[in-house]
């Protein structure tokens, strides 16, 4: 290799080469429109078969609509003009000159240019025809399709999409945009367990659901589901336990908040009304003074959880009143069908009664906003000493100048129902 390397021939053969491929590069831009230098011997054809036709034209203002797509393109001339065009291929086009054309259809002569000036060019056809339409610009609402939402998580349901923008712009001539039904992007929801949010591209459709392709701005939107599972929104109940120190009451309680959401299956959630549990109860012999207490809220059996996962409960604290009510009647409750009830002799129907609680409840208070009963359902036949239960407006306490009352039941036939 190294003697080839070193032979004289061999590197005037080489150096006889690069001087050719030197020789045609500086030379095949002049072949445009200079004769040829190159020996002629005899003409030849080549064909360049179809190619395509560019259009010039005001392309802010106006949009092609129909076109003449191609043209055939024959070459004529000097078999040594026509082969250094098949190896060099300078740059060459064949188009038609529309930058002065308005709208509307114009069949105008195709020209070329970039090729050698010893080549004759055949085109075929020799007009084309160009159809320019004015731009428009209208804006078209995004509209959001989720595919595959049977895969997303169980549990799990998709909200209502957020879409930013809200609408594009799209852009062409104006048969093309009569031809715009929606502007869609397409969201994959297969193992979605929360929030979905992407940047996803554009696709405008015609009525057929076929893809158009015409310029829009911006391309692109940024989309946002929240993906939860199942909800539900329920009220929280607090329960009281004990009993505030003495010459104390409540004046008012604030829950905040007073619901929460629980989320969790469909068919757990179908069974909830109302959250409550030991948890959510106030110790009220631990309060002296109006206070806020953090509480836990439970999460129901069967649920997956529960937002907020805590609520705060004040009890605004002040001095308690009394109010005296004489004479307040003792309703009786729960009569069998088959028995009679009186009070016995000596026993009280009426009672004196002390209510307590701060001053706001008791103003107005009256005695039809108290009921004092007993309650005899499945007592039997004969006396009875039955205690008093009191039902009145929330915060107050009540307290009679008896807690018991004694009555007679007495069976009767049907007969002496009659």
């Amino acid at each position: 290799m190294d003697k080839l390397f070193n032979s004289p021939w061999f590197v005037k053969i080489i150096s006889f080469f690069l001087a050719i491929m030197l020789f045609i590069m500086v030379n095949v831009d002049n072949l445009n429109n200079q004769p040829s230098i190159l020996p002629t011997f005899d003409h030849g054809n080549l064909s360049l078969g179809e190619l395509e036709l560019t259009v010039l034209y005001d392309e802010e203002r106006y949009d092609i609509v129909e076109q003449t797509e191609t043209v055939q393109v024959d070459l004529e001339g000097p078999r040594g003009v026509l082969t250094v065009f098949r190896f060099a291929r300078p740059s060459y086009e064949v188009f038609v000159d529309l930058t002065e054309a308005g709208e509307g259809s114009h069949t105008v002569d195709v020209e070329h240019r970039g090729f050698p000036g010893d080549l004759a060019v055949t085109v075929e056809p020799r007009m084309a025809r160009v159809q320019l339409e004015e731009r428009q610009t209208v804006s078209v609402p995004v509209t959001v399709e989720m595919i595959n939402e049977e895969e997303i998580e169980p549990g799990f349901s998709p909200g209502t999409p957020v879409v930013s923008p809200v609408n594009i712009e799209v852009t062409a001539g104006r048969s093309k945009v009569e031809q715009v039904a929606s502007a869609v992007v397409y969201v994959d929801m297969t193992g979605a367990e929360g929030e979905i949010e992407q940047d996803l591209e554009v696709q405008l459709l015609n009525a057929a659901g076929e893809p158009l392709d015409f310029d829009r701005e911006p391309q692109t939107v940024n989309v946002r589901i929240p993906v939860e599972s199942p909800s539900v929104e329920l009220p929280v109940r607090v329960t009281r336990a004990g009993e505030l120190p003495d010459g104390l009451s409540i004046e008012s309680v604030e829950i905040e908040p007073n619901t929460v959401t629980v989320y969790g299956p469909q068919d757990v959630l179908d069974e909830l009304s109302v959250i409550e549990g030991e948890d959510l109860s106030v110790d009220l012999s631990a309060i002296e003074d109006t206070e806020t207490i953090t509480l836990d809220v439970p999460v129901p059996e069967g649920a997956e959880s529960v937002s907020p996962a805590q609520i705060e409960v004040t009890l605004h604290i002040e001095e308690e009143d009394e109010l005296e009510m004489a004479e307040v009647p003792i309703d009786i409750v729960g009569i069998a069908d088959n028995m009679e009830v009186v009070f016995t002799d000596g026993s009280p129907s009426v009672v004196a009664l002390s209510v307590f609680g701060a001053s706001k409840h008791l103003q107005n208070l009256e005695v039809g906003d108290i009921d004092i009963y007993v309650d005899v359902n499945g007592l039997s036949e004969g006396v009875h000493e039955v205690p008093l239960e009191f039902e009145g407006p929330s915060f107050l306490r009540f307290k009679a100048d008896t807690s018991t009352t004694e009555l007679r039941l007495t069976a009767q036939s049907n007969d002496e129902r009659r």
